[in-house]
């Protein structure tokens, strides 16, 4: 079995060049429920029922927060390790540092070394699945009008999240300017608690 995938347009650095540069992009694939592969007719042969899965990992989603919770990293044997991600803005006063609005951003997560080996064993298609070539602003407004499906009103982070991590955070700041000088995108707040909603007529609103 082989993976397939479309191509995507994006806008290359000044150290690349400048110019656009094409990337393969991952086919849009449904995300499988572990619990419920496991209950299908499909399902792997196991020592621990559907069940027991579900216990299984509402007990390690438990440790996850408790040791999370103290800052620790937490490791899952085969399958890799979660540490917090953190986001906000350090100022000095007094000679002294202090955080403005550091939280939680995210969670990262770092695999397992034979998983991650495993996985780049995969096949993956040397053809593109459908259409060639995806143009940069049909890629945005797919994009865009997916996080709207799910969001009232969006932010810098989901955007990334969108794109799959593949724009960088300068990009995906210039992309959301652009849209508002366009007025596609409204935006509400200021700096880092900025959060943006469709216009109306744009992003399936």
């Amino acid at each position: 079995m082989e993976i397939k995938f479309t191509i995507a347009k994006r806008a290359a650095t000044p150290a690349e060049g400048g110019e656009i540069r094409l990337q393969p992009r991952l086919e849009k694939r449904p995300t499988v429920n572990a619990v419920e592969f496991q209950r299908g007719p499909l399902r792997f042969n196991s020592s621990i029922s559907s069940g027991e899965l579900v216990h299984a990992l509402g007990d390690l989603q438990r440790v996850m927060l408790h040791e999370m919770e103290k800052g620790n990293a937490v490791n899952l044997p085969g399958i890799g390790t979660f540490r917090l991600s953190l986001k906000g803005e350090i100022e000095v006063k007094d000679g002294y540092y202090h955080g403005r609005d550091v939280h939680v951003a995210g969670i990262n997560f770092q695999p397992d070394r034979e998983l991650l080996s495993k996985v780049q064993a995969f096949t993956v298609s040397q053809a593109p699945y459908g259409q060639a070539i995806q143009a940069e602003e049909d890629d945005i407004n797919e994009r865009f009008t997916a996080l709207f499906a799910d969001h009232e009103t969006i932010t810098h982070k989901n955007v990334r999240y969108a794109f799959e991590l593949t724009l960088t955070p300068h990009r995906v700041s210039s992309l959301l300017q652009r849209l508002v000088r366009e007025g596609r995108l409204i935006r509400i707040g200021d700096g880092c608690q900025s959060r943006y909603r469709p216009a109306p007529g744009h992003f399936g609103r």
